[in-house]
């Protein structure tokens, strides 16, 4: 990360980069997502299933979006988050529409993940155990809805008071409280957060368009919970994925630094 970044993230705990993709990453992007967005359910690649407004392991639906996963611009700023020891363990795509006319409530990993996520700062390198990146491929502008962050939560110590934020969640048009920010990426945009970081989804409010936007999620090679080591994909979505995307997902000790991790732009080869 450049010092401005840096400083940013620490400050608010998360980045939003603008014009990440390239206009012809974007096309083939938008593209593949629609055509996931048509198919029929029998139509869906091995391994994806639709539910809701989300695509499980939709990242594994083209090669454009599988790519994302060690895009040039967020792979230096993930491998630096978690100390150089990052393992991809989930990409979902999610098509937010205004037919859902709930919002999805504020929470980060202090609040039930029992204590197993981490941030810090220890020689002025920043420390994060779980990383979020959202790929923008539609635009979101102001009024719109989607994601909000409490800037600055990712550090915070006390718990947060019910209802501080939303008195009346059920209510989409209530002003925002001053300290929330509804980001607005644009197609093409990022926005990396520490899951730290309290967030939250606004009801989607424009009716002639949708948000659709991947979530790519990274944790440290030896993270566990509660629930041990688990695989992070299926079967059917592993024996499609890049070289480069299994040494990405796979489980590794704390001493070991992957091959992958040496690099500092990975191409994928299949």
């Amino acid at each position: 990360m450049t010092p401005k970044q840096k400083y940013l993230f620490d400050l608010r705990g998360y980045l939003h980069l603008e014009s990440v993709l390239t206009p012809e990453e974007l096309s083939n992007t938008q593209a593949a997502i629609e055509r996931l967005v048509q198919a029929s359910p029998d139509e869906l690649p091995p391994g994806i299933s639709r539910g809701g407004e989300g695509f499980s392991n939709g990242f594994s639906a083209d090669k454009s979006l599988e790519a994302l996963t060690l895009n040039p611009t967020t792979w230096p700023i993930i491998k630096e988050l978690t100390w150089n020891k990052p393992r991809f363990n989930r990409g979902s795509l999610v098509v937010n529409t205004h037919e859902r006319q709930e919002m999805t409530p504020l929470h980060c990993a202090r609040e039930g993940f029992r204590w197993t996520r981490r941030y810090g700062v220890r020689n002025d390198q920043i420390f994060t155990n779980d990383v979020v990146c959202f790929f923008y491929f539609t635009d979101v502008y102001p009024g719109d809805g989607g994601l909000i962050v409490l800037p600055g939560s990712h550090k915070s110590e006390f718990e947060r008071p019910e209802n501080l934020f939303f008195p009346a969640p059920d209510t989409p048009d209530m002003p925002l409280h001053p300290a929330i920010v509804n980001v607005t990426p644009k197609a093409g945009d990022v926005v990396i957060i520490t899951e730290m970081l309290t967030h939250g989804v606004l009801v989607w409010k424009p009716t002639d368009r949708d948000r659709r936007f991947l979530i790519l999620r990274y944790k440290t090679q030896f993270f566990q919970d509660e629930r041990g080591v688990r695989e992070s994909f299926p079967p059917e979505v592993m024996e499609r994925l890049s070289p480069e995307t299994k040494a990405l997902a796979a489980h590794g000790s704390e001493w070991e630094i992957k091959d992958l991790v040496k690099q500092d732009t990975v191409t994928l080869t299949l």
